[in-house]
Parts: structure tokens; sequence; C-alpha cells
């Protein structure tokens, strides 16, 4: 497991822990650096595909807030055109009423609150999940009424007496935008970048006064400027490792460099010096290998992270595909399922079943040990659930789950129900 990952999994776990702790709170607030609310960031967008949480879900808004009076109508716009888009591609949905209440209000955080409570409600397939909806401005044209809509969201919330839906936010623990909510649960994440520093040195194994040392350390110079957003240097380091990386030809390096900058610039906010080298990572990785790959689901993530969710569905399209090609089947599922998972939320159910056979496909074509450690399994037990009333196609595909793990293949993908 590599640094970054490890430091992922200790969030997993503070954060399995702070919900299960606060269960009555209606918003939970994460502390941290700016590289450690970055990292907070990356966990909640990869929780979009995470496959070990149950029905969990997490919807992420990055829409600039223009003021209290018009936030909660960008979100419910976003609610109510996958609903649209649920009606003409679905039989029988749940009716749902968007009512207004006869209160008064000063923000209108009501007019989110109340259409998700209804659809959660309503739809059988989200009654029991929770679910968290994190908002991360990319610009803010008031910081007071955005505290104002976040106190009526959670005075709202706590009157309904729902405790399944929570408001998620990050932010610099010293130059905070919200001023103390009383009903929020705050909690500091906290990341030593000096140990993820020489974890990273030690993971690499490098020699003394070699090329590569060079090369790695021109790395670990970035990553610390990166910790301190001194973007500039940052960026001077990693350019200086293109270069180190072109001279020893290593391709490999100078691709991670080139991927680190995209990070650099998206910290940065320079979105077209991101995308701009995104592409030429690209046009430069060599072609028809895992790297490629990597790097494709790199973009798609970016894009995600961006709100061009149906331009990373062509990215991680593109990925499965080479994957594919190349004979990496285990990555060609992990896209299938990212796109699959994508389309539980945003899309159609039809398209989710369609992308998640194809994992069905690919899975054919794999070894059993290359099997077992691919997220198959997740697949089977999420089409089993969705298969829902389709008693053939549900014996099908026991049948064959049975025949690669044996009868005890399930996994849990839905939450079990209260009492």
């Amino acid at each position: 497991m590599n640094p970054v990952d490890l430091e992922l999994v200790k969030l997993k776990r503070q954060w399995q822990k702070v919900v299960s702790k606060n269960e009555e709170k209606p918003m939970l607030i994460c502390w941290g650096e700016k590289h450690e609310t970055d990292l907070f960031d990356g966990f909640i967008k990869s929780k979009l595909s995470e496959d070990e949480d149950g029905d969990d879900i997490f919807l992420l808004h990055y829409q600039e807030f223009k003021g209290m009076a018009s936030f909660g109508q960008t979100l419910l716009d976003e609610w109510t055109e996958f609903y649209e888009m649920l009606k003409k591609s679905e039989e029988n949905i749940p009716q749902w009423e968007l009512k207004n209440p006869e209160e008064k209000f000063k923000t209108d955080a009501y007019k989110a609150f109340y259409p998700l409570m209804e659809l959660k409600e309503n739809f059988p397939n989200i009654k029991d999940a929770k679910i968290y909806l994190y908002i991360a401005p990319l610009r803010i044209s008031d910081t007071g009424e955005l505290a104002l809509w976040v106190k009526e969201w959670c005075s709202i919330c706590e009157r309904t007496g729902n405790k399944d839906i929570k408001l998620v936010w990050a932010e610099h623990h010293t130059y905070r935008t919200l001023p103390k909510i009383s009903s929020a649960h705050s909690f500091r994440i906290e990341v030593d970048i000096h140990q993820l520093m020489q974890n990273t040195a030690a993971h690499t194994n490098r020699k003394k006064n070699s090329p590569d040392t060079d090369f790695q350390q021109q790395i670990l110079i970035a990553s610390n400027h990166l910790s301190k957003e001194r973007f500039k240097e940052a960026e001077q380091a990693l350019k200086t490792a293109v270069k180190l990386a072109k001279e020893q030809k290593n391709k490999q390096g100078e691709i991670s460099a080139y991927f680190m900058l995209t990070q650099t610039y998206t910290a940065d906010r320079k979105k077209d010096k991101a995308e701009d080298t995104y592409q030429m990572i690209l046009e430069e990785v060599e072609p028809d290998t895992p790297l490629e790959v990597q790097m494709y689901m790199n973009y798609g993530s970016y894009l995600l992270g961006n709100s061009k969710k149906s331009k990373a569905e062509k990215i991680f399209e593109k990925a499965a595909e080479t994957a594919q090609k190349i004979g990496e089947n285990a990555m060609a599922i992990e896209c299938y399922r990212i796109i699959a998972t994508l389309n539980d939320t945003v899309l159609t159910k039809d398209k989710m079943i369609r992308y998640f056979e194809k994992c069905l496909d690919i899975a054919k074509l794999m070894e059993p040990s290359a099997r077992e450690q691919s997220s198959l399994r997740f697949v089977a037990s999420m089409l089993i659930l969705k298969y829902e009333g389709d008693t053939n196609k549900k014996t099908i595909l026991d049948n064959e789950m049975k025949t690669y793990f044996g009868d005890d293949w399930k996994v849990s993908v839905e939450k079990p129900k209260a009492g």
C-alpha cells in the first residue's frame, strides 16, 4: 500500500467513527490544513465508486454560492433533472411532490431539504440510506449569507427529526469561512506531511546520490511546497523532476511528475493549465499500457470533481476499452463499475445494469485468482438487487457466481432495515 493510500485508510476509519458517534447532528465539518482538506475532498469523491459502505449516498456539489435565496434552488435543479430522466427511462417510479411549506424562511435552504427528504421517503431503494450532501462552492459571493443558509438547513433538519440526511463541509482550521455552528459536529483531520514524505522516500527505496534520488528529491520538495500552498515553488520543482526524468528516459517518472503538476494546478485553481497538462499526459504516455489506463482513470476522476460527468464517463469508457485491449481485465471491470455506479445516481437504472453486465462478460475471460481479487462480487450483488422481479436473470447470475466463488459469494451492498 502506498503512503497516500495509507492516509486514506486512516481517514476512512476516522470518518466511520465520527459518523457513528454523531447520528443526531445534521452537519459534519472537517477542519485541517489545505493539504488535509484536499485529502478529505478526495476521500469524499472516492465514495462515488466505493463498494464497502452499503447504501450510503454521497452527493457532491461544487457550484458557486450566489446567495442565500438561490443556492437551494441550484441543488433542487440538479435533483429535478435526475428525477425527470428517471421518469423517461423507468415505469411506475414513485411520485415526487414538491410542496411549499406554509412557514416563512430567511433562506431557500428549505427548497433543497424538503424535496430531498421526500425523495428519500418515497423511493424504496434509498429509503434506508444515509445521505451525505457535501457542498464545496468554488466561489462564495457572501460568507454571511452562506452561514445563514447552513444554519437554517440544520434547523429545518432538526425540526423534522431526520437523522439520515447530513450536510458535509470542509475548511481550513485557522482561516474559517463559517462561524461556529452549534448544530454541527466539527472534527480535525491531521496528516503528518513530513512523515508522509519519509514514508514516500522509504516506499521508493532509492539509493543516495543516484539520478533516481535527484528525481525523487524534487518530488518530495514539491510535496512539501504543496502542503504549505506554495504553488509556484511546487510547480518549479515538478518541472525540474520532469526534466530529470526525460534525461533518464524514465517515462513512468515523467508521467508521474506531470500528474502531480495537474494536482498543483488544480489546487491553485488554474483549471486551464490542469486540463492542458492532462492532455499532454495522454499524448506522452506510452499507448496501450497499464500506466495509460491509470492516467485515463485519473483524468476521469478530475473531470468528476469539476462536474463534467458526461465527459468523465467517456474517459472511463476509453480507459476500460484500452484495459481490455491489453488484457488488464481487473482495471476494465473497475472502470465499468465506476460508470455503472455513477449511473445509479445520475442517469438511468437500465444503463447502470448494462455496464455492470459488461463486468460479468469480462470476468468470464479472467483467471480464477484475478477474478478473486476483482470487485465482481460487489457487481453481482448489486445486479441481484437491480434485477428486482426478474427471477430468471437472478437465478442464472446466482449460479454463475456460485461456480466462481462458492455458495457464500454475496457481499453486503444494502443496509439492513431497522427493526
